[in-house]
């Protein structure tokens, strides 16, 4: 595509009300939103009103007097603080184009104007060429394939106890070993397989968002207690803004863990089990989880409890800046962690 006069601007509603055809024609997450059962043209004005959100930042690219791209930037505040560094996402990169030139130019208006923006996140569906081809050319690290699943969620009955294990809600007093596990346990995540970041940085990372869910409302964290002690864990989290904009009530399986030396035992597949019905009894109408696509534990007991695949999408890291964490660690829970 050839155009003459681009133009880069901050994202204005009332001049680039093209963008919701931008979204209608990004066609790669349809199958997803089919299951989800929601509609294109709801989801269409829900992601035209994130937008405006304050946490957002939205660049516009017009040319020949049209709006031919848009690129979206979404601050990750607690992780920025981690590292040190002024860290966000990507969740649009979109195009009216034929190829990447147009997603190139984005990334590097971002790249080379934004002087604030020290870390790029992206995820890309795995059949969007065009975009995944861009950051390529634009220097961004692969750090992995995301596998997205879905169920819709029934009338459920609880599950069937088990002899060996009780899951029940976390206390407080138990939330250091929940994040003992995380750290030993959750060893596929992006960071681990980017070369940039130091293994102790990327295991102190999981454990820090682990107990930032303790005290969000919107997560539930469920333990496997056996011979005395917790055996594996799994947080869920409630959607209710979604919910209220799309129709269908959603929740998601978060995290996920379980010592190595009870693995095998059934574990993993009960605490996904407590954990839909958790949502369900929350009425959520679907239940939705994401893993990388190496992990396939992870893979083999979402599928047994239910789950099917909704989509597939690639992980791309671009640090503008190194990180300045190297070897943090998390400190034994306490409240104010957590508040921090």
């Amino acid at each position: 595509m050839f155009m003459n006069h681009l133009t880069f601007a901050p994202y204005d509603s009332q001049r680039d009300h093209e963008v919701g055809q931008l979204f209608r024609d990004y066609s790669h997450k349809n199958h997803q939103l089919e299951i989800m059962g929601v509609s294109k043209e709801r989801m269409v004005k829900y992601l035209e009103k994130s937008l405006s959100k304050p946490n957002m930042r939205s660049i516009s690219l017009r040319g020949n007097g049209q709006l031919v791209g848009l690129i979206a930037l979404q601050s990750l505040p607690w992780m920025s603080e981690h590292f040190g560094l002024r860290m966000f996402a990507v969740p649009h990169l979109l195009a009216r184009s034929d190829g990447p030139l147009i997603h190139v130019r984005l990334l590097r208006y971002v790249i080379e104007e934004f002087q604030d923006v020290d870390f790029l996140d992206c995820r890309v569906a795995i059949d969007d060429i065009y975009t995944a081809h861009a950051l390529e050319m634009c220097d961004f690290r692969y750090v992995g394939t995301e596998i997205y699943m879905g169920q819709v969620l029934e009338s459920l009955c609880p599950p069937e106890p088990h002899p060996d294990y009780e899951i029940k809600p976390c206390t407080f007093v138990e939330r250091n070993q929940v994040v003992q596990i995380a750290g030993e346990t959750h060893v596929h995540n992006r960071f681990v397989y980017d070369p940039i970041i130091h293994k102790n940085a990327a295991n102190s990372l999981y454990k820090r968002l682990v107990t930032n869910c303790f005290e969000d409302h919107q997560f539930d964290v469920l333990v496997a207690h056996s011979r005395g002690e917790i055996q594996g864990f799994i947080i869920t989290k409630m959607n209710p803004a979604f919910g209220q904009e799309m129709g269908p009530l959603s929740g998601s399986l978060d995290f996920i863990g379980v010592r190595p030396e009870a693995r095998n035992r059934g574990i993993g597949a009960a605490l996904n089990q407590w954990a839909l019905y958790h949502l369900a009894e929350k009425k959520a109408v679907f239940a939705a989880v994401r893993t990388l696509a190496n992990n396939y534990a992870a893979l083999a007991t979402c599928l047994r409890t239910g789950f099917s695949i909704t989509s597939t999408s690639l992980h791309f890291h671009k640090w503008i800046r190194r990180p300045a964490v190297h070897h943090r660690v998390l400190q034994p829970y306490s409240r104010d962690a957590v508040e921090g």
